[in-house]
């Protein structure tokens, strides 16, 4: 078999095989051989008519067509893996069959679409900065008052005017241009003033409203509003305020603390410590995702390489059926969730290709890093594997084994001790 090789434009190959008529001629006796086993010709017993018979009875066409197939499936893939191709889609295929008709060589081109050459800038020693985790007497107090918060009650208020912190119970619709749009409007809507839940500029204009008052205000929504319909647009709101109500919060003491049943927590002090211990924690893992993300998102922004886009579209493919496995659970199909969030499935391919688009970059960058520098897994690196995906699902290390053989997990495992060796050869500064 002869292959010769072009590179074209746009990370594609262009590959022309060619078999011999001996090669060939292998695959369509093969094929024939098939035919004549099964073939049932008055006269003959099953598979005993005579070849000469069948192929003057029925032609050779059945046997060419399955014979093109069988050569041209095990040609294209011999191909691939002899000349270290690493095809990311299906190929285009094009047979010459006048060089066929004439003396019976098989030859054929395939266009395939290949993963793109990546030229790597620095990955070792990148200098990032890592976020404080720190806690500030303001974090411990805000913490404990959003749980005083959600342990309050509301009293409605008599009189007076909508402040901040007050909880508003109002009915409100949307308008833009005139119309009503979808998902704008709701009845008995209880909202915290100030709390940020709203588009920018609608709380702000509640405040000072009284009980039944009614009033129209202008917004714009935000550029990046998830749904698509919305993004940028000015809008109108009709409301109309039916309550004002106040949180009246616990007071922070032994039997507050004691009723949130913390083990081991009784005093306000032991409280405290707690809060902290925990804002500890959280700021932590929070800073060593940032890290992570940070590092791998300049470590890649070096890199340059063009991102095929049939590996981004395969990415947000795997983003939906995650997500449609969810709706599942909830009873729901995707098509309603995502209708509950304003957007609709092509509005939600185009809110998650960013996200795409860097994971595939990402995943492309550290292949590339684990190529150039021959990274290889060890016993004691499956062993930390095994045991961090124990730890993330609560399972037992053997039973991790049991579910995902190595061969399963091996990529998975590369690509986190990569990230790791470039974690540790990082240069952190700590944040100003």
């Amino acid at each position: 078999m002869k292959v010769d090789i072009e590179k074209l434009e746009g990370d594609q190959v262009n590959l022309t095989v060619e078999l011999t008529p001996d090669e060939f001629a292998r695959y369509y006796e093969e094929e024939l051989e098939k035919i004549l086993a099964e073939v049932e010709i008055k006269g003959f017993r099953k598979g005993k008519a005579p070849r000469a018979l069948y192929l003057r009875r029925f032609g050779e066409g059945k046997v060419l067509q399955q014979a093109f197939d069988h050569a041209l499936n095990d040609s294209y893939f011999e191909a691939l893996v002899k000349n270290d191709i690493r095809a990311i889609d299906d190929p285009k295929f094009d047979i010459d069959f006048e060089k066929f008709s004439a003396d019976r060589t098989f030859r054929y081109t395939a266009q395939v679409p290949v993963y793109p050459e990546i030229k790597l800038g620095q990955y070792f020693g990148v200098e990032i900065e890592k976020m404080s985790t720190e806690v500030s007497e303001a974090e411990i107090n805000d913490y404990v008052q959003n749980v005083r918060k959600n342990k309050s009650d509301l009293e409605i208020a008599e009189g007076g005017t909508l402040e901040k912190g007050n909880v508003a119970v109002f009915d409100f619709e949307g308008f833009i241009n005139g119309e009503a749009f979808p998902g704008g409007k709701s009845e008995n809507y209880q909202l915290e003033i100030g709390s940020g839940q709203f588009i920018p500029g609608f709380e702000e204009q509640m405040i000072g409203m009284k009980a039944e008052e009614e009033k129209t205000i202008s917004v714009t929504f935000p550029e990046d509003y998830p749904a698509e319909n919305l993004k940028g647009k000015p809008a109108e709101f009709k409301i109309k305020l039916h309550e004002i109500k106040k949180r009246v919060l616990p007071e922070l003491n032994e039997e507050f603390v004691k009723e949130l049943g913390i083990e081991g927590v009784e005093t306000v002090e032991a409280y405290l410590a707690y809060v902290k211990e925990q804002l500890a924690k959280a700021k932590q893992e929070e800073s060593e995702r940032k890290f992570e993300y940070d590092l791998l998102k300049k470590i890649c922004d070096d890199a340059t390489m063009n991102v095929p886009q049939v590996l981004i579209d395969r990415r947000i493919d795997s983003y939906i059926e995650a997500e449609e496995k969810r709706a599942q659970g909830h009873n729901m199909k995707f098509e309603q969730l995502l209708a509950y969030q304003g957007m609709n499935l092509d509005q939600y391919r185009e809110y998650v290709a960013g996200t795409a688009a860097f994971e595939v970059r990402k995943e492309l960058v550290l292949n590339e890093i684990i190529k150039a520098e021959n990274i290889a897994l060890d016993e004691a690196d499956y062993e930390k594997g095994y045991r961090d995906i124990a730890d993330a699902y609560r399972m037992t290390p053997e039973e991790v084994k049991e579910r995902f053989p190595q061969e399963n997990v091996t990529h998975y495992f590369l690509l986190n001790k990569t990230v790791d060796l470039l974690k540790e050869k990082a240069i952190v500064q700590a944040q100003k």
